[in-house]
């Protein structure tokens, strides 16, 4: 059975989250899926021809160097933010409670207004889009 993640965003979001280890640790369906994300994940490093330092950065604070910001549009759909996508990614974490539901709606609707697509450098949106998303939703951060 293949885990196939048509919402990019949804897997960078989901990768956070395994990373976290906020998902149940013994579920085998979790474990699938997180192999399935991490795999994702390398198929963006190849593409951007990042290495495993390159991905060490997403531990730290934006802004990542180029190839870290790389890896993150790829993540991206259609290389930029969107307010569904954003929540089609964090519903399946907060269904279950209101209140990191609303807050997941709001977080959406400030980045939504914040993230303004303008580029100087190939890869600056996945550093704008992850700064955004973690000024207002530090719990998604790979540190947290």
């Amino acid at each position: 059975m293949a885990v196939v993640c048509r919402l990019k965003l949804l897997c960078f979001i989901l990768i956070l989250y395994f990373v976290n280890g906020e998902h149940e640790k013994e579920n085998p369906f979790t474990d699938m899926v997180r192999k399935t994300l991490i795999s994702t994940a390398r198929s963006c490093m190849n593409k951007v021809g990042a290495t495993e330092p390159d991905l060490e950065h997403l531990r730290k604070d934006p802004p990542y160097p180029e190839k870290a910001a790389c890896i993150i549009k790829c993540l991206l759909e259609k290389n930029k933010y969107s307010k569904a996508g954003f929540m089609t990614a964090v519903t399946p974490l907060v269904f279950r409670n209101k209140k990191k539901m609303e807050h997941m709606k709001t977080v959406a609707e400030n980045c939504d207004k914040e993230v303004h697509h303008k580029e100087s450098t190939p890869c600056e949106l996945g550093n704008e889009i992850t700064t955004c998303i973690f000024k207002y939703a530090p719990e998604l951060h790979l540190k947290a």
